[in-house]
């Protein structure tokens, strides 16, 4: 094995474990806080919330004109090519055109919030919300461009304590003191606008104090023409993928109930749970492929992301698992009995998320090797089919939230087929290997085992928990079984065990025995 891609590994597990308790963290806050959302409004109230929050995001994407994605992209290489004056140069150019961006999407959204609501939705009982919720947009746009910043720096861990745990954080306590002080629905929105705006405001003084600079005293001279030109086409692909996942609820939102909207939202919100593992992957990996492609390591950088791939993979597995065959049981411990008909559209949008990690960071490599133009057309035509299937499913055919999860699944699929076919096509860059797709096989028939077990066994919440470890156990012992375990699996298994338990004598034991387990042919 590569003693290059060894390193990259170790690196990128370094980064993704921190990212991962990160996530992890941010899952439960973000949970606790919606929970508590759910028990303290009306079913047509929270429906009104999500859409109001679904309508921020998309706008706030809009308002990022994609810069965070270039701007990473470039201090990635500008970085490990030692160019030091030109990172401090993209960075103020980034922060400006965000600024003034964002402004701009704010005033917008708050004066045309009545024609919105009234013409859009249909719904004139929203437009408060959306001028309530319009201040989150400039406050998102400048967090996201930094937080692109700090990827770029590989500055991971304020990154996680900043926005994977600030911002839900403060949503939760603000909810609850708003909830306990009986304040009226429109207070949620107001909680959720104040998280965000505590995040940027943290994030702008630790950006200015770590990297010591002051975006509006340094002129960004080419690199502002430069990185929206570079960006512009990631923007167009950042917002399709935005309108693909938002989608949903905004189109039932003008064509179903207020009701319907958040029992999708209901599903849609646990199946998230499977993008977690690859989110924090792709905020690690950017840097060190970066790193790679400058020093045109292509061979090495493909072998990186097949293990990635295949352990991101096996994190992902178990969460499905448990969301995919015991979906009424996990909304009504978590939500109560009222959203149980939400149990089709988890189990749909489980196996759309698990397609999406099966293939892994697809879309990191493509932004890394230069190909933001060939994503935008991917994520155009992604967005686009995603589009007529909502309005086949959903107002004509009338399938509601569960047409709607279908739509969320084909485009899915066909939005990163596409994108692996033509990363193959470039330079046979792929994550399948034996290694790989001989315990996915093997993981199906344990999770069909166990799932038969269990039915014929007493249900009971807790039990859930149980049935979780046993797969994982079982999908180990596949790794064994169909001697799928690889030298680079063992210096990645290494690198977590060093970042779990650091200077532990037990743990060097474990390190000294996975590493010398397998050996190349």
């Amino acid at each position: 094995m590569s003693e290059i891609v060894n390193s990259s590994l170790r690196t990128t597990v370094k980064g993704s474990v921190v990212v991962l308790i990160g996530m992890v963290t941010s899952i439960l806050l973000w949970f606790a806080a919606k929970i508590l959302v759910v028990r303290s409004i009306t079913k047509e109230e929270f429906g009104v919330y999500s859409i109001a929050v679904a309508l921020a995001g998309v706008t706030s994407i809009l308002g990022s004109l994609g810069i965070q994605e270039g701007v990473s992209r470039y201090l990635s290489i500008f970085l490990a090519e030692k160019k030091g004056r030109d990172a401090d140069l993209v960075s103020s150019a980034a922060i400006k055109l965000g600024l003034f961006s964002g402004l701009f999407f704010f005033v917008s959204l708050f004066f045309l919030s009545g024609a919105i609501a009234r013409y859009v939705f249909y719904k004139p009982e929203v437009e408060a919300s959306i001028k309530g919720i319009a201040l989150f947009v400039p406050c998102s746009v400048v967090a996201t461009i930094i937080g692109g910043i700090f990827r770029g720096y590989n500055i991971i861990t304020p990154r996680v304590f900043i926005f994977d745990v600030g911002q839900p954080l403060c949503f939760l306590i603000l909810v609850f003191i708003f909830s306990s002080l009986s304040l009226p629905f429109v207070s949620i929105v107001y909680a959720y606008v104040a998280a965000m705006a505590i995040v940027c405001v943290a994030a702008v003084t630790y950006h200015s104090r770590r990297l010591r600079l002051n975006p509006f005293a340094v002129k960004a001279g080419k690199y502002g023409k430069e990185l929206l030109t570079f960006s512009a086409p990631l923007l167009i692909a950042t917002v399709s993928g935005i309108v693909l996942m938002w989608c949903d609820t905004i189109m039932l939102g003008r064509y179903a109930s207020s009701s319907e909207v958040g029992v999708y939202n209901i599903g849609m919100s646990l199946a998230r749970l499977l993008i977690f593992p690859l989110g924090a992957l792709e905020f690690a990996y950017m840097p060190i492929a970066g790193e790679m492609l400058v020093r045109k390591q292509f061979g090495e950088l493909n072998r990186t992301y097949q293990t990635l791939t295949k352990w991101n993979f096996a994190a992902t597995l178990p969460i499905f698992f448990v969301l995919f065959f015991f979906p009424e049981m996990t909304i009504t411990f978590l939500f109560g009995s009222r959203f149980v008909d939400s149990t089709a559209t988890l189990r749909i949008l489980s196996l759309c998320f698990l397609f999406h990690a099966f293939l892994g960071a697809n879309g990191v490599l493509m932004i890394i090797m230069g190909r933001s133009r060939d994503l935008m057309l991917v994520s155009i035509f992604g967005t686009l089919l995603n589009v007529l299937l909502n309005y086949v499913l959903i107002k004509i055919c009338g399938y509601g939230a569960a047409g709607a999860s279908v739509a969320t699944l084909v485009s899915y699929f066909a939005l990163n087929v596409i994108i692996s076919l033509i990363l193959y096509r470039m330079n046979g860059t792929n994550p399948f290997t034996g290694g790989y797709i001989k315990p996915v096989l093997g993981s199906v028939i344990m999770g069909l085992s166990i799932y038969a077990l269990a039915k014929n066994l007493p249900l009971f919440s807790w039990m859930i928990p149980l049935y979780f470890l046993l797969f994982l156990a079982g999908y180990v012992v596949m790794l064994f079984v169909t001697r799928s375990f690889e030298r680079e699996d063992a210096a990645l298994l290494g690198a977590i065990v060093r970042r779990v338990a650091p200077g532990k004598q037990w743990a060097g034991k474990i390190i000294s025995r996975i590493e010398e387990s397998p050996r190349d042919d």
